[in-house]
């Protein structure tokens, strides 16, 4: 797979493509066996580095958490004006919380939603959600999975900074959040990670929980790799450690029936 699959309508910055070399029928039958996949170097290197500054530099992010039954979105100057020791009660409850339910904590952007009601059509990450949404990455999606009915997909920005997490869950629309937007069928769930130079004990890793609550797998979000899993599958990230080198930043989502 080396020709482009977007126009880069947008404005400048490299034009997104897939590294050379890619053959999803090779990449499907792994997927086909374990149900996931980890694939390194998915787009070239100049794309991969120019998502990654435009995440450093124009994402307009917001606090993403949920909280009795449902999702809250605060902008940075609404944790601003926050008293200090609110913010701390705040990530104190929301860690008692994940000690025995489904909680999550990090920032995000909402790519899909903010590229239908077209805002921040400017950003350079932009032309990756424009790449991700075309023909030639949903065929590729399709022959990975063996899912022909993948008809979009649905994005997110995401930055986990320390000590933000995501508990254990399997992806279900079943148990999305009340007050969330509602999301086509969910057919498999990926992460394009998006920083370089991220250390396994930093955290943040992807962890894929089996039967016996046993760490099945885990995939640390090596730069420029796309991991691709079946939904629903119990997975979680990772608490990112207070020591990390930075913020852990990525797309994620899900590729869906239309």
């Amino acid at each position: 797979m080396t020709s482009s699959a977007t126009d880069n309508a947008g404005g400048g910055g490299p034009r997104v493509e897939f590294a050379p070399g890619l053959d999803p029928d090779v990449l499907a039958r792994v997927y086909a066996q374990a149900g996931r996949i980890h694939i390194p170097a998915i787009l070239r290197p100049e794309c991969a580095k120019a998502a990654y500054q435009s995440m450093l530099d124009e994402v307009p992010w917001q606090l993403h958490f949920n909280d009795a039954g449902r999702v809250y979105d605060l902008a940075p100057e609404q944790v601003q004006v926050l008293p200090a020791s609110h913010q701390v009660l705040l990530h104190q409850r929301l860690q008692a919380n994940a000690a025995s339910s489904f909680q999550f904590l990090f920032d995000n952007f909402p790519l899909s939603d903010a590229y239908g009601n077209v805002q921040h059509r400017q950003l350079y990450l932009m032309r990756v959600f424009e790449f991700l949404s075309s023909a030639r990455f949903l065929d590729f999606a399709r022959r990975l999975t063996g899912e022909p009915s993948i008809a979009l997909v649905d994005a997110q920005a995401t930055l986990y900074r320390p000590g933000h997490f995501l508990t254990e869950h399997d992806d279900a629309i079943s148990g999305t959040m009340p007050g969330a937007i509602q999301r086509p069928r969910r057919l498999a769930a990926y992460v394009l990670n998006l920083t370089p130079g991220w250390r396994a004990d930093w955290g943040g890793l992807l962890l894929f929980i089996d039967r016996d609550g046993h760490v099945a797998e885990g995939y640390t979000p090596v730069f420029n790799a796309l991991n691709v899993f079946k939904v629903p599958q119990p997975h979680a990230v990772s608490c990112v450690a207070p020591f990390a080198g930075g913020g852990r930043y990525s797309i994620s989502g899900w590729f869906c029936a239309s």
